[in-house]
């Protein structure tokens, strides 16, 4: 999976432009599709912490490792956070086999 294939469909998913997921606001709308974007590159993509964080407008791998583990533990606390990660992993899946 390209991470810009995530990116894309995070940002289809949470109704965001690659600007506002790539940008510097703190919303917590862009803040929690930024954060699902970047555990998805992390588990589902070979790029490094400072790669991803580099991709997500020059970030610190520090942020990447914050964001992964808060996904994570919002996954197994919250079932919506569980089930809005699934949902986007099985779009970006049913995209794949389209083409």
């Amino acid at each position: 999976i390209a991470p810009m294939e995530i990116v894309r469909a995070v940002c289809s998913y949470f109704k965001l432009t690659q600007e506002e997921l790539f940008g510097k606001s703190r919303s917590q709308a862009i803040v929690t599709g930024r954060q699902i974007a970047m555990y998805l590159c992390r588990e589902k993509t070979s790029m490094s912490l400072p790669k991803i964080g580099a991709l997500f407008g020059g970030r610190d791998h520090t942020t990447v490792m914050y964001a992964n583990r808060r996904v994570a533990d919002w996954m197994s606390e919250r079932r919506y956070v569980y089930n809005q990660v699934t949902e986007i992993i099985n779009t970006i899946r049913n995209n794949h086999r389209a083409f």
